[in-house]
């Protein structure tokens, strides 16, 4: 085993990308996210908090459309360009049915390791409504 360098950590990697059979002898490409895509859609996952008078007091996870969302950030073309933008997400949720939705997610979720426990854990604080500070300048995508 062989630890990695610090130009090797930053070189730019080839991610993953991997067809779907969407039925109907259709197919659609799923990748691998990028750190930074990866934050980016999880930060989409966030919606705020507000008080009384309207200010923003925190940041709870937020389930609506997470699937779409996820669709978003992952279908691409063989090379690994995004098909979609991130505002796309709302119009793919109306349109796109449960069936091949679920496909892509899946192919989505093993490629990026995003776990059932992952999840539940967004399941668990979108129900608990748990509000937590931010650090980043937006929770907007």
């Amino acid at each position: 085993m062989t630890q990695l360098t610090r130009d090797e950590l930053l070189t730019k990697q080839e991610l993953a990308i991997e067809k779907v059979d969407m039925g109907e002898g259709t197919f659609v490409y799923v990748k691998e996210m990028t750190g930074r895509d990866r934050d980016r859609y999880e930060r989409s996952l966030m919606t705020e908090v507000k008080d009384g008078d309207g200010n923003t007091t925190g940041y709870e996870r937020s389930l609506e459309d997470f699937r779409a969302k996820l669709a978003v950030f992952t279908t691409c073309d063989e090379t690994g360009k995004l098909l979609f933008k991130p505002s796309d997400y709302s119009v793919l949720s109306q349109n796109i049915g449960a069936f091949r939705l679920e496909r892509i997610v899946n192919k989505a979720q093993e490629l990026n390791l995003i776990s059932e426990a992952d999840k539940e854990a967004l399941i668990k604080n979108s129900e608990g409504g748990q509000a937590a500070s931010s650090t980043s300048d937006s929770a907007e995508s």
